[in-house]
């Protein structure tokens, strides 16, 4: 009560001193209003938006390649080795594959023998089948082959680099009219001297480089040791003595044909040849049972240390020196054959080359193939794995190569002299018909000129 008193009091003295005094001052009156007021407000709201956006992004993506096949035909000599490498055909895959990684090989086996060999491929031919890509070509084939257009030129298809690797010999050997037809050899045979190092050193000779020289120095040694014979070679009526004549011939300045394509086989140069092969029998430089000699009977008394030159392919060096088989182990060399001075230094080439089919479903493929195979690397590899001769000069100065064959190297200038089988489409019936002539005579069955005029009368008559 004394609060309500106290309020009701205070509230009167103000009514009348409001009254009495001064214009009033404003009354200042306070109180809460709810007001609404536009508010800017930053609200988060979560919501799945899609963006459409670019991102680099680094990524190996593998790109399948159209895959080329290449076939290659050769024999089974392709699946092995005789060396510390692989057998040729897994050397030839692996290096494709590593360059060309989009080229399949695949391998096509031919006989072991020439005959049905060839007779596949002409039937090949004949029908223009070109699944097979690649064929393994003998020199006596080359002529034929080329004849008949079933080959492609190399001329323009094959890298001058690797080109200038290759022997220049050998490369003469595979071309036929100009174009180069084949690249080799992957395989094959050169004929060559081999002659007693430790006779001749003796004796106090040098190795012969002609014809008369060695005859000398047979006759000397021969009448000091009359139990050797002074030369032996192969003489038997067959193929190899058709090889041993080139050999003689080219000695003597001759040649195959004349610029007319007739036969010049009974030229005085080729008499010449004749009647000194007839001579070595007749005067004991070659003892008469050549004549029934073929080329392995021919390598006995000079691998038993009974004669004391040779004439015979470079694959014998690959097991002279080993004492299993042989008596003169250390004691021989390999040379060129000797020469006429009006002649060269031949030694007779049977080589296999590789070609591209003219029908090859592929033949800038194969021309690849064609190019890896000759190049150092495979030729190294073949020449490990199965020996003989290889067309890269770059083979015959490597030191695993010569490591594995020190011998290889005497084989560099014996295949500067190469000198191929007749270049000829009739090769084969005319190395037929030299065969039976030319024994003819060095059984004295027919003088050397006679023999000689009857070969080119019979030749001749087939190129009609």
């Amino acid at each position: 009560m004394k609060l309500k008193r106290a309020l009701l009091v205070s509230f009167v003295l103000t009514a009348v001193l409001a009254g009495c005094g001064p214009a009033p001052t404003p009354e200042v009156i306070r109180e809460t209003v709810e007001v609404e007021v536009p508010v800017e407000q930053t609200v988060v709201v979560e919501k799945t938006v899609e963006v459409e956006k670019t991102v680099e992004v680094e990524k190996t993506v593998e790109v399948v390649q159209e895959q080329e096949v290449v076939t290659i035909a050769y024999n089974n000599y392709f699946n092995m080795t005789f060396g510390p490498a692989d057998p040729p055909i897994e050397a030839i895959r692996a290096a494709v594959a590593e360059k060309y990684p989009n080229i399949k090989i695949e391998f096509n086996v031919m006989p072991y023998e020439a005959g049905p060999w060839h007779d596949n491929y002409v039937t090949w031919f004949t029908a223009e089948d070109g699944t097979t890509d690649l064929i393994g070509v003998g020199a006596y084939w080359t002529a034929e082959f080329g004849e008949a257009g079933w080959l492609l030129p190399l001329n323009d298809m094959i890298s001058q680099d690797i080109l200038d690797k290759l022997n220049p010999a050998y490369l003469d050997a595979h071309t036929y009219k100009g174009d180069l037809i084949g690249l080799g050899p992957w395989w094959g045979g050169i004929g060559g001297l081999y002659y007693r190092t430790d006779l001749l050193d003796e004796y106090g000779f040098e190795p012969p480089e002609t014809y008369e020289e060695l005859v000398t120095i047979a006759e000397a040694i021969m009448a000091e040791e009359p139990n050797m014979s002074g030369w032996t070679w192969p003489a038997l009526n067959d193929q190899v003595l058709v090889n041993r004549w080139t050999e003689f011939l080219n000695g003597f300045g001759g040649t195959y044909f004349n610029e007319d394509g007739t036969c010049a086989m009974n030229s005085e140069e080729a008499v010449a040849a004749l009647e000194f092969m007839v001579s070595l029998i007749e005067d004991g430089i070659s003892p008469r049972e050549i004549t029934t000699w073929k080329e392995e009977d021919s390598q006995v008394r000079f691998v038993s240390g009974q004669s004391i030159f040779h004439t015979g392919r470079q694959d014998m060096m690959f097991w002279l020196d080993n004492p299993e088989q042989s008596e003169i182990v250390d004691q021989w060399d390999f040379i060129p054959m000797p020469s006429s001075p009006e002649g060269e230094s031949t030694g007779y080439y049977e080589g296999w080359a590789f070609s591209i089919n003219q029908y090859s479903d592929n033949p800038e493929a194969a021309a690849k193939v064609l190019e890896v195979m000759f190049d150092f690397d495979v030729q190294k590899a073949f020449n490990l794995s199965q020996g003989p001769i290889q067309a890269h000069m770059d083979v015959y100065e490597d030191p695993e190569v010569i490591e594995n064959n020190p011998n290889l190297p005497k084989i560099q200038a014996v295949a500067d002299t190469a000198e191929p089988p007749i270049p000829s489409p009739r090769y084969t019936e005319m190395a037929d018909i030299l065969a039976q002539e030319l024994h003819s005579a060095l059984t004295g069955i027919k003088a050397p000129q006679a023999a000689l005029d009857d070969a080119c009368g019979r030749i001749d008559a087939i190129q009609q």
